[in-house]
């Protein structure tokens, strides 16, 4: 299947706004202003673009399924289990193969892919069943509410991070409506970028002044969401996926790093994390003075995005299989 290129472009850039935001926190103990206004958006375009590259019409059950097992599931396993020693190492907790094994096959280790493989599975699921658009976005919306039920009632570790997966499939949703109906929105492309940008901007500084009402993945970890919050994230979480699907839109074929980091984000997602605990923790050891000041996390996110730009393309090269890319007998 032809690649279309704003989807990798939208891919790269909130995958650069997630290793920055590591950045930033893990060296800094603060978070960013401007990357904190992008919190309801970053992760969940990654939602909506797998549901916008849902074929309902042809979709094949099997196929997609294997699929998830091979570019999600199998390269989660493999890189949550490189990366737990050197993990609990750095932090000083324990390491033992009971805590190992709860947090890999608990799916602890990273909730965002958690979250995304969950999501994947039940619309799979759903679509196996019924074609029919309209189910498909009744049951969505069920679920979602189902998740939000679970994460203010349940008093312990959902594993897979069922619940954000569930409250996700609406972004899932949102993509196919968007594929179907793309069409639709083809023309005055540049007033919509800038219509979406002001609307966002204006709306999350608002919320932003005003106590972080939408900052709903994380209000629900404190407890007692609000219905207020509820909406105002999904607003804001809509409203931000709309601005950055028009912006992108607007970038020019042929921007080849963008592509690149874009086809290999969970790549960069898996070890950016480990890679800055690490880089972080030899900065400490020889004393580097800058360390903690904001501006050094600018030269240091651009040192990371380059390191694992590098790891990246000795796996594709020397061991594609790490990232599900199997070769098949012809």
């Amino acid at each position: 299947m032809e690649r279309v290129s704003w989807l990798d472009y939208g891919k790269c850039i909130c995958m650069l706004m997630v290793i920055y935001s590591h950045t930033v926190y893990l060296s800094t103990g603060e978070i960013n202003t401007f990357l904190g206004l992008m919190t309801p958006t970053r992760l969940l375009v990654f939602f909506f673009i797998s549901g916008y590259l849902t074929k309902v019409e042809t979709f094949d059950f099997k196929k997609t399924m294997t699929s998830i097992v091979k570019k999600l599931l199998f390269p989660y396993f493999l890189f949550s289990s490189i990366i737990f020693i050197p993990k609990h190492l750095i932090h000083g907790t324990e390491i033992s193969l009971p805590v190992m094994l709860y947090e890999i096959l608990g799916g602890f280790s990273s909730w965002f892919v958690a979250a995304l493989a969950v999501s994947k599975i039940t619309l799979a699921v759903c679509i196996r069943f019924t074609k029919n658009i309209a189910v498909i976005g009744l049951v969505c919306v069920l679920l979602s509410l189902c998740g939000f039920l679970i994460t203010e009632y349940a008093n312990f570790p959902v594993p897979w991070y069922a619940h954000y997966g569930l409250i996700s499939l609406v972004y899932l949703y949102a993509g196919i409506l968007y594929k179907r109906y793309e069409y639709k929105l083809s023309s005055h492309k540049v007033l919509q970028a800038v219509l979406a940008v002001v609307l966002y901007m204006v709306c999350v500084c608002f919320d932003y002044f005003n106590g972080h009402t939408a900052t709903f993945f994380y209000s629900m970890k404190a407890g007692g969401v609000s219905l207020l919050g509820v909406s105002a994230f999904f607003f804001l979480s809509f409203l931000g996926i709309w601005m950055m699907v028009s912006v992108v839109k607007l970038i020019h074929s042929g921007v080849n790093w963008m592509s690149y980091i874009g086809r290999n984000s969970l790549t960069y997602y898996y070890l950016n994390t480990g890679l800055l605990l690490v880089l972080i923790s030899l900065m400490q050891k020889i004393h580097l003075p800058y360390l903690g000041s904001e501006w050094f996390t600018i030269p240091l996110f651009l040192v990371v995005v380059g390191i694992l730009t590098l790891i990246s393309k000795l796996i594709l090269r020397y061991a594609p299989w790490m990232v599900g890319n199997f070769k098949t007998k012809k």
